[in-house]
């Protein structure tokens, strides 16, 4: 049996200890199991928006773009983002959001494959993240038949389907119910061979998980910026293309900010080099103030320290939840080998929906997704395996006393 005392020597090796003290702590009894669904808040965003709204805007007004170089923010996260996803700093940018990337991304790798008329095919998961769907359904939709969409329900259907049919597969590196966590460079390798691009969403899997783009010869991905990887509420979305791919067709969406000649409003469009294309209208300017904090301390963190901390949460959550709760009806949702496993664990228990309510009200934040999966996002930077324990110690109560049949808990919030 896992102890407290075990979780307290696990965070005394603990190699991320000192970046927890970067950021805002949560409220006294609080345990926030939800970086999969909003990361923490750095202590300095605070300033640097203070900065942002009197020193920067009230101070200089239209002068700020140029004295604060508010036009050059995208390719500063990006890079500053870069080594934690695996990836050359000139190959991300923070932009927009993850539908709008995935659309421009997807649209993208498609405009790279229109010559070969035999490939029509945009595979995806069925029941994939919703935005990942709706947008391969935008694109068949406004194709002008040029499309046809080929949902799939079981992985081990995608290889069949990495036919000369095929031009696009649309990919969430890990599901944001189960947590089941695509082998992103056998996936790479397989449709490398076949002649298909990849677009990947990491939104689950990044800040989290090892994630090495460059290395599993990713070409496009996507990320969520407020997840795991803290960049606050509305945060811009990362966006990944390969320095080979990119420059090599016009961007989805072309605006004034992704021209080559940006500032000189010339009215025939040209792309800017790189990923700079991407950049289609203004920036946001005082959420990219907010987000380049949590990039500063990003920056900072070995992805071999990030790797062995969030395997030993994970792994940690997983024992924790059979030891101390199996004989309650708890069951693992999330595959049970880590390599297989994204950046929460997912499980069931009796109560579903309403056990989620009744940790909410004992002050552990996860998140409940239908129909009955109980989500426990894992974030290395800000989560300690002390933390796991009582949050899991919270959990065996409320079902020992079945707390979550009491009539307050049956509306279950999102």
């Amino acid at each position: 049996m896992i102890t407290l005392a075990d979780c307290s020597a696990l965070d005394a090796r603990d190699p991320l200890a000192a970046l927890r003290e970067r950021f805002e702590p949560a409220p006294a009894g609080t345990i926030f199991l939800d970086a999969n669904s909003m990361g923490a808040l750095p202590k300095a965003a605070g300033e640097r928006m203070r900065r942002a709204l009197y020193d920067e805007w009230s101070a200089h007004r239209r002068h700020a773009w140029t004295v604060a170089d508010w036009l050059d923010a995208p390719q500063r996260i990006g890079a500053a983002y870069a080594r934690v996803l695996g990836a050359h700093a000139d190959e991300v940018i923070a932009v927009d959001n993850t539908t709008l990337n995935l659309h421009k991304l997807a649209a993208y790798a498609l405009a790279l494959t229109a010559g070969d008329a035999r490939r029509r095919r945009i595979v995806h998961e069925r029941e994939g993240f919703p935005t990942d769907c709706h947008v391969v359904q935008g694109l068949v939709h406004h194709g002008g038949g040029r499309w046809d969409a080929q949902p799939f329900d079981d992985p081990a259907e995608l290889p069949a389907l990495l036919g000369p049919e095929t031009a696009l597969v649309v990919l969430s590196h890990a599901d944001y119910r189960s947590a089941f966590r695509w082998d992103m460079a056998a996936v790479n390798a397989r449709a490398r061979a076949a002649g298909v691009r990849v677009v990947w969403d990491c939104s689950h899997s990044a800040g989290a998980v090892p994630l090495d783009l460059a290395g599993s010869g990713a070409e496009f991905a996507v990320v969520c910026g407020y997840k795991y990887l803290c960049g606050g509420p509305g945060a811009a979305a990362l966006a990944y293309i390969r320095r080979d791919l990119q420059d090599r067709a016009w961007p989805a969406l072309p605006g004034w900010l992704g021209h080559a000649d940006r500032m000189n409003f010339r009215v025939d469009y040209a792309p800017a080099p790189g990923m700079l294309s991407l950049v289609s209208g203004t920036m946001p300017v005082l959420q990219n103030a907010v987000m380049e904090t949590a990039a500063a301390i990003w920056a900072e963190v070995d992805p071999r320290d990030l790797a062995w901390k969030h395997r030993s949460l994970s792994e940690t959550l997983c024992t924790l939840l059979a030891e101390q709760c199996g004989a309650l009806g708890v069951t693992l949702a999330s595959p049970a080998d880590y390599d297989a496993r994204g950046g929460h664990v997912a499980f069931r228990c009796p109560g579903g929906g309403p056990a989620c309510e009744a940790l909410l009200a004992d002050g552990v934040v996860g998140s409940f997704r239908a129909p009955d999966v109980i989500r426990f996002g894992l974030s290395a930077l800000t989560l300690s395996h002390e933390e796991l324990w009582q949050a899991v110690a919270r959990l065996r109560t409320i079902l020992a006393e079945e707390r979550w049949r009491d009539p307050r808990f049956a509306n279950v919030s999102v």
